[in-house]
């Protein structure tokens, strides 16, 4: 379901919408969504790669949450800077709790 709200943006804004709206070839509302959930995937993804940076989750959780395979999260915190720690005996740990739950 989904249901239609009203917002205010400014005209530098809108104004970048509607070119990005000409070369999609699609209208203002279904880029503005578009730009929505491209938006609120990345806020996940860096609140997620926080809590992992912070030890409060692990690797494969914060790929879950992400909705990203463990690959491409890896990749995803290189990209951003991150350097890991993670060891082999980390891997060990996850891949025993992973066939555990999956039992």
């Amino acid at each position: 379901m989904s249901e239609a709200i009203g917002i205010r943006l400014d005209d530098e804004i809108l104004r970048k919408v509607d070119i990005v709206s000409r070369e999609e070839y699609a209208d203002r509302s279904t880029i503005i969504r578009k730009l929505l959930t491209l938006g609120l995937n990345e806020i996940t993804k860096r609140k997620t790669a926080q809590a992992y940076r912070e030890g409060r989750i692990t690797l494969s959780e914060a790929a879950h949450k992400a909705g990203l395979t463990l690959w491409d999260f890896q990749h995803y915190l290189v990209d951003m800077g991150f350097v890991s720690s993670y060891s082999i005996e980390d891997i060990n740990e996850e891949l025993e709790l992973l066939k555990k739950k999956h039992r």
